[in-house]
């Protein structure tokens, strides 16, 4: 699998209530693979897949998020939007939210906190779809 198939496989699972855009802006550096829309928010998401995860479990995960990307995210966030980084692997996937993606991850961490395609689908939803939803959740990769 590639970064264009895992996010095709992620999009098939959310529901049509909820708005979603896959951007491919060839003009402006750094602006995320998609964006999500319902009436609790706004989301937007930088997808990565890593094909192989390292082999050993203190070994940081490469995820080749260039700078203007960090930086777009980063501003985002800071003007209050809601922001993340989903890393796919062929072992699952893991969520960044709060600025996790500016530090470093393990493997030891990545798998840790990996969910299904279907899992993150189900956290999409629940960010755009749902007022009290608890940004916090298990399995999410918050803080430092």
């Amino acid at each position: 699998m590639n970064e264009h198939g895992f996010v095709r496989a992620v999009h098939r699972q959310i529901s049509d209530s909820v708005f979603r855009w896959k951007i491919n802006d060839t003009y402006a550096g750094g602006v995320p693979d998609a964006f999500y829309a319902g009436p609790a928010c706004c989301l937007f998401v930088e997808y990565k897949y890593v094909k192989e995860l390292p082999k050993r479990d203190s070994t940081f995960v490469k995820t080749t998020l260039s700078e203007p990307q960090k930086l777009w995210l980063d501003r985002m966030f800071s003007l209050d939007k809601r922001v993340a980084v989903v890393i796919g692997s062929p072992l699952g996937s893991v969520v960044l939210i709060n600025k996790r993606w500016n530090y470093p991850l393990t493997k030891t961490q990545f798998i840790k906190r990996t969910l299904s395609n279907k899992e993150i689908a189900t956290w999409i939803e629940r960010v755009c779809l749902s007022k009290d939803y608890d940004h916090e959740e298990e399995g999410i990769f918050s803080g430092c």
